[in-house]
């Protein structure tokens, strides 16, 4: 039973150097998961504004919005994560995305 444990230890431990990465996956997913319902809110409160307006709402919303999230959120959460040992990191990771892709599914994203 310990060689499963240092295989755990072993592959969590390889995910060290791509924190960064991971942890902006991590954000992206959630707002591509999240979009439709921000949008569907956005929509809701800006349908009567004139179209240069909506766009130009939606423009800041997505580019510059969603950009400045991942950029701020997605090195705080490497830090947290970093924090972690190896076996808990991997069952994070794994946890996490598994999480996504079910929320994903259960609001027709996939």
């Amino acid at each position: 039973m310990s060689w499963l444990s240092d295989l755990i230890a072993a592959v969590g431990g390889s995910l060290y150097p791509y924190l960064g990465s991971i942890a902006t996956a991590m954000v992206a997913c959630t707002l591509v998961v999240l979009h439709g319902d921000l949008q569907g809110f956005l929509r809701a409160r800006i349908r009567t504004w004139p179209f240069v307006m909506r766009t130009l709402i939606y423009v800041l919303l997505i580019a510059f919005g969603y950009g400045l999230l991942i950029t701020a959120a997605a090195p705080w959460l490497a830090g947290k994560l970093a924090l972690l040992t190896a076996q808990w990191l991997l069952a994070v990771v794994v946890a996490t995305f598994l999480f996504i892709g079910l929320w994903a599914e259960r609001h027709r994203q996939i």
